[in-house]
């Protein structure tokens, strides 16, 4: 039996790692030059607060001793679905069932092709070395992107004693995680710890004089600045999938087996869209990577397909001036936010509803949780999300 894994993140590692344990050959394609690594400490790698060493999810002897084929260098140039072909580094290979892990790719603004050196995606390794070669001689650092990945940049940023300013198109910072209550006193909490946050606005025009980058904004605002980072997003790249016959549509289209439109041939992580969802968290891709390679062993075993589950993924984030933690959605119809504590400044608790009563202040299915400055029975929530409101103890 051999499989062949194209992708070496979270997923793309777990699926290696359970089609072994199962007995078969792996091949795991990888197209960056450095061992698989914890991609959420990218940002911590970029300031300085970790090694490279550091964030590699397994040494590389680990990779022998599990019987993995660990080929780093080799982004898949051609698959042929239906053959199980792939062909990486020159030279094609066929296999038994195939497992598609390559992940997402970062917005590119069109600033970082014309400074290149200047305006950084803060994305992945070779990203991260690059910002942080360039730290030494930054005093003012901008971040395009107000999510958690900017968010975390700014709180590094400004121990490394750097002037930081956020700028954020949406309304509020983080606003796929946080309401306008949480997200307000979050940006409290940023401008407390010396960041300057601005937010509905986004860059209109980008100079470089002097070495110095000179930046305005839709709204006429200028600023200056030595370096500029951009978190604004992820893309993901499917026309290679497209080509080889697997069905898309914002990502790879997946089945509750992590089963592409192709017989044998499946995929896991942030490149997947299942049941309309594009995948997006850590604990969801160790999931359905898992999920992935146990079912191309099943595949070709001959054996029925097992079901692969879709964890509760909330988002926990701890910094000495920030804490975060919230699941689920931020606003919707149906919805309603109920607030447990805020201070206005330091501290929000909230949950959101689904079918309450606002007249009464009451009833409902717990939906979402919201916390900044806390983490005062986030785990019960949690735990209790899906139940009716009345049965949960806040």
């Amino acid at each position: 039996m051999r499989v062949g894994v194209v992708g070496a993140g979270h997923a793309g590692v777990e699926a290696a790692l359970r089609a072994s344990e199962l007995g078969a050959r792996v091949v795991l394609f990888s197209s960056e030059p450095v061992l698989p690594y914890f991609r959420p400490k990218v940002v911590a790698l970029a300031f300085g607060q970790v090694e490279l060493a550091g964030i590699c999810l397994r040494p590389q002897q680990w990779y022998h001793e599990h019987g993995i084929d660990l080929r780093l260098d080799s982004e898949a140039t051609h698959i042929d679905a239906h053959a199980k072909a792939v062909t990486a580094g020159g030279r094609e290979e066929t296999f038994d069932a195939l497992v598609i892990a390559t992940g997402a790719a970062p917005t590119l603004l069109a600033f970082v092709q014309e400074f290149p050196n200047d305006v950084i995606p803060l994305w992945g390794v070779r990203e991260s070395l690059a910002i942080r070669d360039r730290l030494g001689g930054t005093r003012h650092l901008l971040i395009l992107g107000g999510g958690i990945s900017g968010v975390e940049s700014a709180l590094y940023a400004r121990e490394a004693g750097l002037d930081v300013t956020i700028v954020e198109k949406m309304n509020r910072v983080m606003s796929q995680q946080l309401g306008v209550g949480a997200a307000g006193v979050l940006t409290r909490r940023l401008q407390k710890a010396g960041v300057s946050v601005v937010t509905g606005r986004s860059v209109e025009t980008l100079s470089k004089q002097d070495g110095r980058l000179d930046v305005a904004l839709d709204d006429g605002r200028e600023l200056v600045c030595d370096l500029i980072l951009t978190t604004v997003g992820t893309t993901r790249r499917l026309r290679l999938f497209e080509q080889a016959g697997i069905k898309i549509d914002r990502g790879i289209v997946v089945d509750e087996y992590q089963q592409t439109s192709v017989p044998g041939v499946f995929a896991g992580g942030d490149i997947v869209q299942r049941d309309g969802v594009r995948t997006a968290t850590v604990v969801r891709a160790h999931e359905q990577g898992r999920g992935a390679g146990d079912n191309a062993v099943a595949f070709i075993q001959g054996r029925k397909l097992a079901y692969v589950p879709e964890p509760t993924s909330p988002l926990l984030f701890k910094h000495k001036d920030v804490e975060i933690q919230a699941v689920g959605p931020t606003a919707g119809d149906g919805l309603t936010e109920r607030v447990l504590t805020n201070d206005g400044e330091t501290v929000y608790r909230a949950v959101l509803l689904e079918n309450s009563d606002p007249s009464t202040d009451s009833g409902g299915t717990l939906r979402g949780v919201q916390m900044i400055g806390s983490h005062e029975g986030f785990r019960p929530l949690l735990d209790s999300l899906g139940k009716p409101w009345q049965e949960v103890t806040p």
